[in-house]
């Protein structure tokens, strides 16, 4: 059983060496590619929020028309179809929020 930690050890040892190695080797290659993955990171972060924009500007201007249809116009108020407008707001409202915090 000692020989067993032992060979593990040295083992363990042995790839965390190489590893070392390998890190001390590439290390501008690793870092030149941290920030690429980073810059991608950040258009597509920019392009989510971009587009959860838009979808909350479109759902205003959803609600404003069906509040001017219902305010002003002669038909019956569905109820249903508010309640699923209210849900729909929060729910990109929550989605804004999210993005906004990462």
């Amino acid at each position: 059983m000692n020989q067993n930690n032992t060979l593990s050890f040295i083992l363990g040892a042995a790839i965390g060496a190489a590893a070392g190695y390998y890190l001390f080797k590439h290390q501008d290659e690793i870092v030149d590619k941290i920030h690429e993955l980073e810059e991608n990171l950040n258009i597509d972060h920019n392009v989510l929020i971009d587009k959860a924009k838009n979808k909350l500007d479109s759902l205003t201007q959803s609600v404003q028309s069906t509040i001017e249809r219902y305010t002003h116009g002669n038909e019956p108020k569905a109820v249903d179809e508010i309640t699923a407008i209210m849900a729909e707001l929060k729910q990109l409202r929550d989605e804004v929020k999210s993005l906004q915090t990462s």
